[in-house]
């Protein structure tokens, strides 16, 4: 997790509804996080910073269009087309 001083931080004013902040501190309780601010950072953080390059985003784009098409199968079905076995 990236923790940024004070000195680089910026004071963000910003109205949502009531519901929208009771949803964020349930899940801000849920995640352990020890604040609503420090729990919205990480969510801003993860919209500006995404973790996937935007080669592993298409991958995984195709993947659920895959998903979506039913081009999928089960775990069982692909050990055994592979002659994999479990242990």
């Amino acid at each position: 997790m990236n923790q940024d001083s004070d000195d680089d931080m910026v004071k963000l004013d910003v109205k949502v509804p009531k519901r929208l902040v009771e949803d964020i501190d349930k899940l801000a309780a849920k995640r352990e996080y020890t604040s609503r601010s420090e729990f919205i950072r990480e969510m801003l953080r993860d919209a500006t910073e995404p973790i996937l390059t935007s080669e592993a985003q298409e991958g995984v784009a195709e993947g659920y269009a895959d998903v979506a098409a039913g081009r999928t199968m089960s775990t069982d079905v692909a050990r055994e087309r592979l002659g994999v076995e479990t242990n």
